[in-house]
């Protein structure tokens, strides 16, 4: 009995955020009370997803992808070189990496920002590339453990068949590395579509806001909080996350097993 009011009272923690984003989402005279709406609607979504707001969903988009698919195809190129190669100081390179993005943020941000703005790159092109310098660590790092796994045998059997090194890296090492390069694409999605610091510094307009700032500035706009716009924005903030972990789940949870060498 005491297990389970200690879970009903978890659930009722979890559960009441989500409950009072939906009941003011589809209440259109939201007051911001966890209450059963009077009326149901979706002109709060529809402010949502228009105007101003729909034009930071898409900036948000295409930083979130453009950092995600960068930094696996620089790292994935990396990782293998590291996995393959016998480079003296390897393994202290990439632990030094990691270290060095155990640093805060904040405490690179002023070289970065500087560097930025000397080669003009204080736009949402400028917020990807430093994303990807920040996220490249614990990408090669993971990825050069998955490319570990794979059998160096396979590869050279498809070389002996007369594969070159761009068949063999498409043929046998990413299709068997796919779990850990969706994980890494997918934590790095969510790190970008996160992030606030770096939009902050570096979007000069309000045109290339991403949603992070939309929503910042939305518990202020036309000098109150409209808490209907604000769950809505704050669903409609969340669901591209949501949405990317439930199509890469697959792949996130495929392993290695049957991987091998037949004799």
């Amino acid at each position: 009995t005491t297990m389970a009011l200690s879970l009903a009272f978890l659930a009722i923690i979890w559960v009441s955020p989500f409950a009072w984003l939906v009941s003011n989402a589809v209440d259109p005279l939201a007051t911001g009370r966890l209450q059963v709406p009077n009326a149901v609607g979706i002109a709060n979504f529809a402010d949502a997803l228009t105007g101003k707001s729909l034009l930071q969903l898409w900036n948000s988009l295409f930083i979130a992808a453009g950092t995600a698919t960068l930094t696996l195809v620089v790292g994935s190129g990396s990782a293998y070189a590291l996995s393959r190669l016998r480079v003296p100081g390897r393994n202290a390179f990439l632990w030094s990496l990691v270290l060095l993005r155990m640093l805060p943020p904040t405490g690179i941000l002023v070289p970065i920002y500087f560097a930025a703005q000397s080669v003009g790159l204080l736009n949402n092109v400028g917020i990807i590339v430093a994303l990807t310098v920040l996220n490249l660590p614990f990408a090669l790092l993971l990825l050069k453990n998955f490319f570990d796994t794979v059998p160096v045998e396979l590869e050279e059997a498809a070389h002996v068949e007369g594969a070159s090194l761009l068949a063999i890296l498409r043929r046998v090492v990413l299709p068997m590395s796919r779990a850990g390069m969706a994980v890494v694409w997918f934590f790095t999605f969510t790190s970008a579509w996160n992030e606030f610091l770096f939009p902050l510094l570096f979007s000069r307009t309000e045109a290339a806001f991403p949603m992070s700032m939309g929503l910042y500035s939305a518990f202020g706009r036309n000098g109150s909080i409209e808490y209907g716009y604000l769950a809505a924005f704050s669903i409609v903030y969340a669901a591209p996350a949501i949405a990317v972990y439930f199509l890469l789940r697959r792949n996130m949870n495929t392993g290695f097993a049957g991987v091998g060498v037949k004799g």
